[in-house]
């Protein structure tokens, strides 16, 4: 019987939670297509926070913590793109 009634609750759960009706707001940005590396950067970063608390309803004041995570990101992504061009170039260059 327990196991028949926790079925129905997750049915129920699921079928709530795919009826519900969010109520949401259009939000646009402007991306800098010009500047140097640490404007983009530092834009960037301001946006996130402000999307972050346009979703919690919070006021981040310190970004660190997203720059260090923007940057960290960038890092992976050059190194990851450095691999694959040193790859492609192995492999005879352009096609």
């Amino acid at each position: 019987m327990g196991k028949w009634r926790f079925n129905l609750d997750r049915i129920f759960l699921i079928a709530y939670c795919i009826d519900m009706n969010y109520t949401t707001e259009k939000i646009s940005f402007n991306v800098p297509q010009n500047g140097g590396d640490q404007y983009r950067l530092y834009e960037c970063v301001d946006q996130i926070a402000d999307l972050i608390d346009m979703y919690f309803g919070t006021a981040i004041e310190d970004t660190t913590n997203i720059h260090r995570l923007v940057d960290e990101e960038l890092v992976v992504a050059m190194r990851r793109q450095a691999k694959e061009n040193e790859l492609e170039n192995i492999n005879g260059g352009s096609k």
